[in-house]
């Protein structure tokens, strides 16, 4: 899994995030947006599409048990 680093400080439904924290992402687009955004260390776009693809691996995973 790609680490996802926040760049800066902010907050996320509620929750402060402090810079260096590991962040957890759920969808690609919640990625896409805190990237988009600044508000995580850059990720390209070959980070991105890896990203979906082991969501969606993950996805396959959970539904098979």
């Amino acid at each position: 899994m790609i680490k996802i680093i926040a760049k800066k400080d902010f907050t996320r439904n509620g929750e402060p995030i402090f810079a260096g924290d590991k962040l957890k992402v759920n969808t690609v687009e919640e990625l896409v947006k805190l990237n988009e955004k600044g508000f995580i260390e850059p990720l390209t776009l070959k980070e991105i599409v890896q990203f979906k693809k082991e969501l969606e691996n993950s996805k396959i995973k959970k539904e098979e048990e």
